[in-house]
């Protein structure tokens, strides 16, 4: 006869895989995170006009963590590159493939510095907020009076 304090623990496993099969039965292939990035992201070819949100987080809005918000039109791009509660830098440029290809206007510097952005490493992210398109308004903005100077 067994003692009761082994029947508990046995009963006690039995009931967890009696509530949970599917998580011990399970045997669904796992596409890691970097192949499911990149399959969720778009090239140029295929990236419609629009309002556009990536991040090295999977969720918006957490601080310290980087994210990039650009309106695509025409296959031209305008955004910033920010992170919650700290500064942004507009940038300008094209999108080509998978890769923003673009000039960031950095405060205090008289022209604007080159940068290539990678958004197949970074997650899209759905929840554009108001602060996003408040950013995306000012450096629309401010774009534009570079490019028309009076």
């Amino acid at each position: 006869m067994l003692p009761l304090a082994l029947i508990r623990p046995k009963r006690f496993l039995l009931a967890i895989a009696a509530l949970f099969p599917i998580t011990l039965l399970s045997t669904s292939p796992r596409v890691p995170l970097a192949q499911a990035r990149l399959a969720a992201t778009p090239d140029s070819a295929t990236l419609p006009d629009g309002v556009y949100l990536y991040s090295n987080s999977p969720k918006p809005n957490q601080v310290s963590q980087n994210y990039v918000v650009f309106e695509r039109h025409q296959g031209k791009v305008v955004g910033a590159f920010y992170s919650p509660q700290s500064e942004f830098t507009c940038f300008a440029g094209e999108l080509e493939g998978t890769q923003l290809d673009v000039e960031e206007q950095v405060p205090e510097e008289v022209k604007p510095q080159a940068v290539r952005a990678e958004l197949a490493q970074l997650y899209p992210l759905q929840t554009i907020s108001a602060n996003d398109h408040r950013m995306l308004r000012m450096c629309q903005q401010a774009t534009t009076a570079l490019a028309n100077p009076s």
